[in-house]
């Protein structure tokens, strides 16, 4: 009964609102490309959130994917809405200009209070929020935006 109220008490930030904004073609190699999917997240709340982990899935139309894990290591203010960018590595000849993709995903988050933080750290508070988005992969940042932002983190190993 403790534990169950800890719980609920420690879980007092809102679910932030992510989708899969677009894609494109951020460099060529001999036979892969790096696509850049670029994620819009919200925080419609008035406490920040600790953004941790990335895991996402993206598939193009004629099957090539990628399944990744992007460590996020931002905060999403509240009240605000930030782009995010991960990438994923594909088959050159897969990762055309308007070629149709589709991701999904999650990000794990957790809330910034100490005693949340210590819950989540312990493996009993888990949090993720789900995304989805789908498109045609463009050759070039969509936006200037897009073009300016920096990937999320640094990649963790699986």
């Amino acid at each position: 009964m403790l534990l169950a109220g800890a719980l609920a008490a420690g879980c007092s930030v809102v679910r932030p609102d992510v989708r899969a904004a677009e894609a494109h073609v951020a460099a060529r190699g001999d036979g892969t490309a790096k696509v850049d999917i670029v994620l819009e997240l919200r925080n419609g709340g008035d406490t920040e959130v600790e953004l941790v982990t990335y895991d996402y899935l993206i598939r193009l139309a004629d099957g090539s994917s990628y399944d990744g894990r992007w460590a996020a290591l931002r905060a999403l203010p509240p009240g605000q809405t930030v782009r995010a960018t991960v990438p994923a590595i594909l088959p050159v000849a897969s990762a055309t200009a308007g070629a149709r993709w589709e991701v999904s995903g999650s990000v794990s988050y957790r809330d910034p209070q100490s005693f949340a933080r210590i819950l989540y750290e312990a493996g009993l508070l888990r949090t993720e929020a789900g995304f989805r988005g789908e498109g045609a992969i463009a050759d070039a940042p969509a936006s200037p935006a897009a073009a300016a932002s920096a990937p999320a983190a640094a990649p963790e190993s699986r």
